[in-house]
């Protein structure tokens, strides 16, 4: 009877054994996670701006927010997890989703580009990006049974400078990130194995005994309008020079007006003198007690006989004006000057000069 009993107990200990062996096994053996964790971008269009021009085209920025949730499904156990967010190329248009720095945006009507980059805030700015240096890592959130835990990682869009961006044409431009390597990737694994093997790891965790990580989807659009927008860079002043009284036709051409706009934005340029002459004819006066004056005439060609130019252009047509179409980098006009007499009194004759661009 004493065999027999002992027989027993020890039958009875491997039968506890078992269950203990049991209990410590996560939900997530044989690839079945306990975990359940999902991400997205908030907004998940995201505008850097509706007004790119020269002049932001290198630098606008917005920030975004990714959110994600794990919640911990098991009854009973505490879980340990890994989340990893990861982002490609995208969808721009060339089919080179690798491409992390720069990314690109492609207008929609042509082949016009717009460079950006997305970095990390919380990784010291760092690219955000697809590799193990690169992408987003939590750390290890420890979540009791049916505990839920929520996350906002903060991303930084900003159009990159040094990348022909203030070339861009006139345009809508937008990049889809839907691939699979833009996503969220994460792993767990029970507290007690964490404790006795090691941590899950969203980066490394491959289907192993007691880890495995889920991949999913973390779909987004960056996009941006680029519109017509001019700038005068420099003008220099309409200088006649010094003239002798007996010249009775004075023609000066070295007088310049520098304007930037955007790529294929068709603008017009008016001129208007002080006497507000919208055909371009003014007046210039001397200094002092000298009440003499000296007639000018404002041309957008050379000679005496040169087309005028005056200021009855709008935002859509040339009129009297001088029609030119952006490229995105600075355009000389040059202005020519015509005097038909100059038989006054010695002094600085001055006049002033309105530029106009319209577009």
């Amino acid at each position: 009877m004493q065999s027999i009993q002992q027989s027993i107990k020890c039958y009875y200990g491997l039968c506890l054994l078992a269950l203990a062996l049991l209990c410590w096994l996560p939900s997530n053996a044989n690839a079945i996670l306990a975990a359940n964790c999902t991400a997205s971008m908030n907004p998940s269009t995201i505008n850097i701006s509706s007004a790119v021009t020269p002049s932001n085209a290198d630098n606008a920025t917005i920030n975004a927010t990714i959110t994600y949730t794990c919640t911990n499904t098991d009854y009973l156990l505490n879980m340990n997890v890994s989340v990893c967010l990861s982002a490609d190329g995208g969808n721009d248009g060339s089919g080179n989703s690798s491409t992390v720095l720069p990314r690109y945006m492609k207008n929609t009507l042509n082949d016009s580009r717009l460079a950006f980059t997305m970095t990390l805030p919380s990784r010291s700015n760092k690219v955000w990006g697809t590799d193990s240096s690169a992408m987003y890592q939590s750390a290890v959130h420890t979540l009791s049974p049916r505990a839920s835990i929520t996350v906002n990682v903060p991303v930084t869009i900003t159009l990159l400078a040094n990348n022909n961006n203030t070339l861009a044409a006139i345009g809508s431009y937008i990049n889809t990130f839907n691939t699979t390597n833009t996503a969220i990737t994460y792993s767990d694994r029970t507290a007690l194995i964490a404790a006795l093997l090691a941590t899950p790891n969203c980066q490394t965790d491959k289907i192993i005994l007691l880890a495995d990580t889920v991949t999913k989807a973390l779909p987004f659009t960056v996009q941006a309008t680029v519109i017509p927008s001019c700038v005068i860079s420099t003008v220099t002043d309409f200088n006649l020079g010094s003239r002798p009284a007996s010249q009775s036709l004075i023609a000066a051409s070295n007088n310049t007006i520098n304007t930037t706009c955007t790529t294929n934005a068709p603008y017009y340029i008016g001129l208007l003198p002080s006497n507000g002459n919208i055909n371009g004819a003014g007046v210039l006066t001397g200094t002092g007690s000298n009440t003499e004056q000296i007639p000018y005439q404002l041309r957008s060609a050379a000679s005496a006989t040169g087309t005028i130019w005056g200021n009855t252009a709008t935002a859509t047509t040339v009129g009297n004006g001088l029609a030119q179409t952006g490229s995105g980098v600075a355009q000389i006009h040059t202005v020519y000057v015509t005097v038909p007499n100059s038989d006054v009194t010695p002094d600085n004759y001055t006049d002033k000069v309105t530029v106009t661009v319209n577009y």
